[in-house]
């Protein structure tokens, strides 16, 4: 079992990054909390009785959802969006205990901050009703609260890098009880988040479950709308949830490390078209991918840690949208065209003996893929390079109706997701009219930045609650150091 004194630098990694590579090739509404947990009703049928009001409506600028060749559908409309169908209760925690930990944390020059945890906690898993591609599914998402009276904004949080397959479901590993509980870094985060004042909903993502019937498909990994889509209905899922709780979920924020940077982005992209009735009030996107297309390039030039995500992500790609002719050999040679497939679908973290000694590109990757790494913009490998050019958010083919002031925040020894591309996507974003606050964490790698600027991207999300107009936009400033630095 881990001790307090290894949980905290974890805390983090568990939310934010995952790891320096993909996982893949590195070694009706809920009850009361406080009521027995159990299954309750199963969803009802795939789509709304007649007259039932669905939860959103679709601006006309977002009309066919299929995209990259994908076989056609449209989304469901129905007000069982966001129920929850079962749930088990997580420890709670004091703020006595809380308080200690962020202490030892600061004692191991691991982490600090000026907060100090100001309520009691609960927690819980749930089991929601989502939709992927037209079809009525399930997904789990973690949520801590409040164990106080009032109404507290509610944070979407969403993790970075956990794996492919439901074995490796974030919180499938969260234990119950109170003492085993601070061995789960993500458990430990929640609850010192809720006990800031804040409802904590954190998805796990489709293909990710931890309860219910086994996931029929891998998890969408990069892809864009299954996961802006499961992460919106989470949210959704916690006001159902909290809806006779005394702690009353209000305005919502987001925040995401590494993949979860990229989802938090697209999150954003995709609220005005699918969950209007939610309004966004400030986001955080640390060390986020946006622009997957050059970072993909990059990683098809040389072997790098990126290209581990590469890996994943068109494997992920094509295994949701399906629009390759010749499927997962479009992309890989044989054979990895089976054995990597293979791995994702089986473990969370397979044999590095899957691939070859000191790999490069050209021995895993065929020369239409590869053929990404010289091709101006998004070259011509269809379907890989739609794949890729609509999930980077530059790109993507999704209108922008979404205005949500967010802070882009980034490493600057970054191993993974380069900065300088981050850079040039940032200052892209902002002459496609995002509103992004740039803030670079100085001596960062990877994993660092959401710790190194924990009271900074707190301090964002507390101003655009407060309503504070966002000020100093669009400029890229020097690396400093940030505040949260050990």
């Amino acid at each position: 079992m881990l001790g307090r004194a290894r949980l905290i630098p974890l805390w983090f990694l568990a939310v934010a990054c995952g790891s320096s590579g993909t996982a893949s090739t590195d070694g009706p509404s809920g009850p009361e909390p406080g009521t027995p947990t159990g299954s309750v009703s199963p969803a009802p049928a795939e789509t709304a009785a007649p007259g039932d009001p669905p939860p959103s409506t679709t601006p006309p600028a977002a009309t066919s959802r299929a995209r990259c060749g994908a076989a056609a559908y449209d989304w469901v409309k129905s007000s069982t969006l966001g129920d929850v169908l079962e749930q088990r209760s997580l420890a709670s925690h004091t703020p006595v205990e809380l308080t200690l930990t962020v202490v030892e944390a600061r004692n191991q020059n691991a982490f600090k901050t000026r907060r100090v945890p100001k309520h009691g906690t609960k927690a819980r898993v749930v089991r929601y009703q989502t939709q992927d591609k037209g079809a009525l599914v399930d997904a789990t998402a973690t949520v801590a609260y409040p164990n106080a009276t009032g109404t507290f904004p509610v944070m979407l949080v969403l993790h970075g890098t956990a794996g492919f397959n439901d074995a490796c479901s974030p919180s499938g590993g969260i234990p119950d009880d109170v003492l085993e509980s601070f061995t789960d870094g993500s458990a430990v985060f929640f609850s010192l988040l809720a006990s800031l004042g804040y409802v904590v909903v954190a998805p796990d993502y489709l293909g990710l479950k931890s309860m219910g019937a086994p996931s029929t498909a891998l998890h969408p990994y990069l892809v864009a709308e299954p996961t802006a889509i499961a992460s919106l209905d989470a949210v959704r899922a916690v006001k159902k949830l909290l809806a006779t709780s005394t702690a009353t979920p209000g305005d919502l924020v987001v925040m995401g490390g590494s993949q979860g940077g990229h989802a938090a982005a697209f999150v954003n992209r995709y609220q005005p078209h699918y969950a209007p009735e939610l309004s966004i009030k400030g986001s955080v996107w640390d060390v986020p991918p946006t622009d997957l297309l050059t970072h993909t390039k990059r990683a098809l030039t040389s072997w790098q840690n990126a290209t581990k995500n590469v890996i994943g992500a068109s494997i992920a790609m094509e295994s949701w949208y399906r629009a390759s002719p010749n499927g997962y050999s479009g992309a890989f040679v044989a054979p990895y065209d089976a054995t990597l497939p293979q791995a994702l679908q089986t473990s969370c973290s397979p044999a590095s003996n899957i691939l070859p000694a000191s790999p490069q590109p050209s021995q895993l990757f065929t020369p239409s893929l590869l053929s990404l790494s010289t091709a101006a913009g998004a070259g011509n490998a269809p379907p890989w390079s739609c794949y890729f050019e609509e999930n980077s958010l530059p790109t993507t083919s999704v209108p922008k109706l979404d205005d949500v002031p967010s802070l882009f925040l980034v490493g600057e020894n970054d191993e993974l997701v380069d900065t300088a591309v981050e850079r040039a996507s940032f200052q892209k974003l902002c002459q496609s009219g995002h509103k992004l606050s740039y803030l670079e964490c100085q001596g960062a790698s990877h994993t660092k930045p959401l710790t190194y600027a924990f009271d900074q991207w707190i301090d964002f999300l507390e101003d655009r609650l407060a309503g504070k107009p966002l000020t100093g936009t669009c400029t890229v400033k020097p690396a400093e150091k940030c505040t949260s630095t050990p």
